[in-house]
């Protein structure tokens, strides 16, 4: 797609998305959520204060008589909390100071929940302390009237019940004047101790103690519904509608400006389409012009077209005729120095493996004229007639023969030939696999190939030109298989590495990095050899051209690695320097894109 065409394409995009934005933005004050949000306040607000009213009756009755209701009331409260939380009608992210004003009152709000919770767990145990409590005045009332004095017993009588009337009011609806009458008893039964026996001081004691602990047990309850009831929700959530209903106000003002920027957003674009319309009229009529003089010259030009098209395939198949051969005499070319070098290759380790065989043989032959030698001695030995003489000297010529064999150095000597034919026969099997994964023509291009493999066997494969002066420096990457032509590419490989080691003259090194790439594979081969000319790296994949001397080389071997890496929808840069080397960067795709083309265009069609 070429600019005059995406140009306008891009345009109306940004319109289209310019269209919607404002669409967008008059929308933003939605009346229906912001009464839902107001409704979510309103009920926190209500909840609240029945929760208020619930610990209020609670101060003159048990908590556990509203303990259903507190549950209730808590438990919706923590739903609508959460509504305004989170969720479709959160609070949270429209203003910094709505954020702020919701924070300050959700701590708030937490931390009379959790001292809700301390009151409700506090309170089953401080009400039954006050019951015991309660319940133990009579009996200790009871047996200080007993341990007084006759004359004392009827005052301490009437104390006690006033004692006792008090604390019951007390433990049940607490007042300031309620407590000073409970001491100003305890005050009056302490006159009367002095004159008393043990027992009734011991009493009067214990009378102490249960009046202490209902009245401290009733304070601290008393304390906490205080505290509770102190926490300033009301005003806080007071504070959140507020900075919400300002929130509000200014969306509506803003999608009132946006409304009024659609409506002449609105009318410019209804001015483009009306030029845009004039325009394409315009141009249909100039295109039914051009289309009745294309006609006219059509009917001249068939006849020429068909004659010159004619001419243009016979010219085509001839090309590819020749094109054919030429590539097929490059491979031929490049497989008889690739089987010379492979036989070089083969030939230095089969050689050795042929000597030292050579060697154990002979070896072998001297060993069992000593196992000979020795079984003689043992035979001898063993007889019952063999005289002492004829046993003396087998056993001299066995010895004779160990000490000049020497056994032990000749075994040693013989592993470590047969170590050598070994590793010589692992070479040319090593060669061999080589030059078997490296001609895997058989395979389909939908073949997943290890690259680094490939690269591995060219490098053996071209062993002959580059052992003992240049030097090999791989840098392997982690690379997923690709899919491709495995034959095609180590065909790559090798004309690539061929070429630079002929490019570097005495000794020097050829560089070898792999990289793992998002959507495929990258190869990159650098060499100290001579390097390039600009003139000469832009016309190396030209086919026939060529720097070697006449007769020394076709100049195909580059064009051929650039269409086969082309065919697999990868790609190929040279940067060269004369005199410091060339590299080669390579990056081939992980799938065969054209082959998923023409599948797919295969099943359209058949659709």
């Amino acid at each position: 797609m070429n600019l005059r065409m995406l140009l306008p394409a891009v345009l109306a995009g940004l319109a289209i998305g310019v269209l919607i934005f404002l669409l967008r933005m008059t929308q933003s004050a939605d009346s229906d959520l912001h009464l839902q949000r107001l409704a979510n306040i309103r009920a926190i607000n209500n909840l609240d204060v029945q929760l208020n009213r619930v610990l209020t009756q609670a101060r003159v009755a048990s908590l556990s008589d509203e303990g259903d209701e507190r549950v209730v009331i808590t438990s919706q409260l923590g739903e609508a909390l959460d509504a305004i939380d989170k969720g479709t009608h959160s609070l949270h992210g429209l203003s910094p100071e709505l954020d702020k004003a919701l924070d300050k009152f959700l701590d708030t709000i937490q931390s009379k929940f959790e001292l809700d919770f301390d009151i409700e767990a506090r309170s089953t145990l401080l009400n039954q302390r006050l019951i015991n409590s309660t319940n133990a005045l009579p009996t200790n009332i009871a047996a200080l009237a007993a341990a007084a004095t006759p004359a004392a017993r009827t005052q301490v009588r009437d104390l006690g019940e006033q004692l006792n009337t008090q604390i019951v009011t007390f433990s049940v609806t607490p007042s300031p004047s309620n407590e000073k009458d409970i001491q100003m008893l305890l005050e009056g039964l302490d006159k009367l101790a002095p004159r008393q026996s043990a027992a009734f001081q011991e009493a009067l004691q214990r009378l102490h103690q249960s009046c202490q602990d209902v009245i401290g047990d009733k304070d601290e309850l008393v304390s906490k519904m205080r505290d509770f009831l102190d926490r300033p929700t009301g005003p806080q959530l007071q504070d959140v509608e507020q900075a919400y209903s300002s929130w509000y106000a200014g969306q509506v003002v803003l999608a009132g400006r946006y409304r009024l920027g659609l409506v002449a957003y609105a009318v410019v674009l209804l001015g483009v389409l009306a030029w845009l319309g004039l325009r394409l009229r315009t141009s249909y009529r100039d295109l039914d012009r051009a289309n009745a003089g294309l006609t006219r010259a059509n009917e001249t030009l068939e006849a020429q077209v068909e004659s010159r098209t004619h001419d243009l395939s016979a010219a085509l198949q001839d090309l590819r005729s020749s094109q054919a051969q030429l590539v097929q005499s490059e491979k031929m070319a490049s497989l008889g120095q690739m089987v010379a070098g492979v036989a070089h290759e083969i030939n230095t380790p089969l050689g050795y493996a042929r000597s030292n065989t050579e060697i154990v043989r002979n070896s072998l032959a001297d060993v069992r004229g000593l196992c000979a030698a020795q079984q003689k001695a043992l035979s001898l030995l063993t007889a019952p007639d063999a005289s002492e003489a004829a046993i003396a000297a087998a056993m001299e010529a066995a010895e004779a023969q160990n000490q000049a064999l020497a056994p032990e150095e000749l075994l040693g000597d013989l592993h470590g030939l047969l170590q050598d034919t070994d590793h010589g026969l692992g070479q040319i099997s090593e060669l061999v696999s080589s030059l078997k994964d490296f001609s895997r023509v058989d395979r389909s291009r939908t073949d997943l190939f290890s690259v680094n493999d490939g690269i591995d066997s060219a490098l053996k494969i071209c062993q002959n030109q580059i052992k003992g002066r240049v030097k090999v420096v791989k840098q392997y990457g982690e690379l997923p298989q690709i899919e491709c032509s495995p034959s095609q590419l180590n065909q790559v490989f090798l004309n690539l590495f061929t070429n630079a080691a002929q490019a570097i003259e005495g000794n020097g090194r050829i560089y070898v990095h792999t990289l793992s790439g998002t959507d495929g594979v990258d190869v990159r081969i650098l060499d100290t050899g001579c390097g390039m000319s600009e003139d000469v790296r832009s016309r190396i994949f030209e086919p026939f051209f060529t720097t070697k001397p006449v007769g020394k080389g076709t100049g195909l071997g580059l064009s051929i690695v650039f269409r086969i890496i082309e065919e697999h929808g990868g790609r190929i840069d040279v940067r060269s320097t004369p005199g410091k080397g060339s590299e080669f960067a390579i990056h081939l795709p992980l799938r065969q894109k054209k082959q998923a083309e023409t599948a797919q265009e295969a099943a359209l069609a058949a659709a």
